[in-house]
């Protein structure tokens, strides 16, 4: 749910050697379109402790809007942009195959009217209840504020598309079950 996530060394570069994983990375990387997710393995104590609660192993949703950048909620910042190299070696692709070129720029429109926004805390807490607690409290979300994974989700919606039926805000953990989207390897 991305608060204070850890990125990866944003200067990692590749040995020079051409294993299956740099191999996989470049196809996945060359292959990738707007509105595709990136879903993050967290490496710091928040985000082992989202993944703990969701039982996951994913804490993080970014979503891919060109030329090498994301768009991402991520705790203590502003919504907004980072490279894609900043979660290399730390993260997975998934897409939806069935969204038309349309559907992929609605998507991305919705997204990049959220940044500058802010990060939703008060979620984040309803989400440790869902799942910590198994109750569903009463919450409606702000008109500029999302958790990484709803600002994807919300979206997805806005172009028509309900990634996670009957999950009003979904986690990444959520995402990462949806029907709609495939995991198509790794970065």
């Amino acid at each position: 749910m991305g608060t204070n996530h850890e990125p990866a060394d944003k200067d990692r570069r590749s040995s020079g050697s051409h294993d299956h994983r740099s191999s996989e990375c470049y196809n996945v990387v060359s292959e990738l379109k707007s509105a595709d997710l990136i879903l993050v393995r967290g490496t710091g104590l928040i985000s082992k402790a989202i993944e703990d609660v969701e039982q996951s192993p994913y804490s993080h949703t970014a979503g891919y809007v060109g030329e090498s950048q994301l768009i991402e909620a991520n705790g203590f910042q502003t919504i907004g942009f980072i490279g894609l190299s900043a979660y290399i070696g730390t993260s997975d692709v998934y897409i939806c195959d069935s969204l038309t070129n349309q559907q992929r720029q609605a998507i991305l429109k919705a997204a990049m009217n959220k940044v500058g926004g802010h990060y939703d805390y008060v979620l984040l807490a309803w989400e440790f209840f869902r799942y910590e607690i198994h109750r569903i409290l009463p919450y409606r979300e702000g008109k500029n504020v999302r958790i990484c994974s709803t600002l994807w989700s919300d979206a997805y919606r806005e172009a028509g598309i309900d990634l996670c039926p009957g999950i009003k805000f979904p986690s990444p953990g959520d995402l990462a079950n949806s029907k709609l989207l495939r995991k198509v390897g790794s970065l």
